[in-house]
């Protein structure tokens, strides 16, 4: 509790730093603290430690299940999560809600109760988090993903191997079957890393990322299709690249691109026609859409 001193003074236990009220102090139900009902931390102080277990599990909530066990504060899961918006104000958040009349009364030990475990309960929150979501959607998992990864996975799992081999192979289109047993083992790596991150666990998933590092430096794979490898293009493929876009049939059958929409007879008669009348002082009309001059019987001058 906060050491109480003449004319109501409180002091933190922690900075030794004096008060004059307990509005610096949080409220708590723990019978621990019951002769002033506040903690025995000042709030600045149990910020600060709050930051310092954050940074020690890289897991906001590990870290409110840490200060809750230290205080003797009830931990609630829902709680936490109607709280954890801003890192910044969780703590105060979480703390005042606790004091609503709902959790009168309850305290760690109704945590330990409840089922509390501190060392799994991330990991095991998390995956029935993910159960509860494929079991409402009923996922199926194909047979051709059982064959070609192995049984035993979950339907997340399955789909982040096959999305991470596709970006791979679209990468490295010409790998050989070395390449290929490299590809399946950083697609198991990425897999794991995955996990690791849903899972807040930071140390695991550098430990694999360094090891994915490793495993497709050695295998000589690339992140990006290399342009540069249109260099070592046989003759066989450069002759399929011609044909695709310029057919060799084009020169040998000329009536294959015909003009079909008579584009050059119009450019004929309303650009070239003009152009030359212009050039070269010629009276050449449109044998369609011309103006008749006296004794004219058609449209073409005396030189067509």
């Amino acid at each position: 509790m906060p050491k109480k001193e003449s004319s109501q003074i409180y002091t933190c236990c922690h900075c030794n730093e004096h008060f004059s009220s307990l509005t610096q102090f949080y409220k708590t139900y723990s019978t621990l603290y019951s002769e002033t009902g506040y903690l025995p931390i000042c709030k600045k102080c149990l910020g600060k430690l709050f930051e310092i277990y954050i940074e020690k599990y890289h897991d906001t909530r590990k870290a409110m299940q840490r200060i809750c066990m230290a205080f003797d504060l009830y931990f609630s899961d829902s709680l936490f999560e109607t709280c954890n918006n801003d890192v910044n104000t969780v703590l105060g958040n979480y703390i005042k809600r606790l004091n609503m009349v709902q959790y009168k009364g309850k305290t760690f030990d109704t945590s330990l109760e409840d089922g509390f475990n501190f060392s799994n309960d991330s990991s095991e929150r998390i995956k029935s988090q993910m159960k509860q979501v494929y079991d409402a959607d009923e996922p199926e998992i194909s047979p051709d993903d059982i064959k070609r990864w192995g049984p035993g996975f979950e339907p997340l799992d399955y789909d982040t191997l096959n999305s991470h081999c596709e970006l791979l192979k679209r990468a490295n289109p010409n790998c050989d079957s070395n390449q290929d047993i490299f590809i399946i083992d950083l697609c198991y790596t990425k897999m794991q890393q995955m996990k690791a991150v849903r899972e807040g666990k930071v140390d695991d998933y550098n430990k694999l990322t360094e090891s994915y590092r490793k495993t497709f430096s050695q295998a000589g794979l690339k992140t990006v299709k290399d342009s540069a490898a249109d260099e070592n293009i046989t003759l066989g493929v450069t002759t399929e690249m011609i044909e695709k876009y310029t057919p060799a049939e084009y020169y040998k059958d000329k009536k294959l691109y015909r003009d079909y929409d008579n584009l050059g007879e119009y450019i004929n008669r309303f650009l070239f026609r003009p152009l030359k009348n212009l050039m070269f002082g010629t009276q050449d009309r449109d044998y369609e859409y011309y103006v008749k001059d006296e004794g004219d019987t058609d449209g073409y001058s005396e030189e067509e």
